[in-house]
């Protein structure tokens, strides 16, 4: 079963829509796969500071 959670993004709709606006797929996801895309993004991104970090 899927993990789901109930999210608050009032004010935020606009930014996530204009996150990848060059990319004429992005307005093909629905609302959730936009969502999870940018939070499998940001988690790399984060595992990649880490990283780095750790080699410092």
């Amino acid at each position: 079963m899927a993990d789901r959670v109930t999210v608050d993004i009032e004010g935020l709709r606009d930014d996530i829509d204009a996150a990848y606006s060059d990319n004429p797929l992005w307005e093909e996801l629905s609302l959730s796969q936009k969502l999870r895309r940018l939070l499998q993004e940001r988690l790399n991104e984060i595992k990649q500071e880490r990283n780095s970090e750790k080699k410092s």
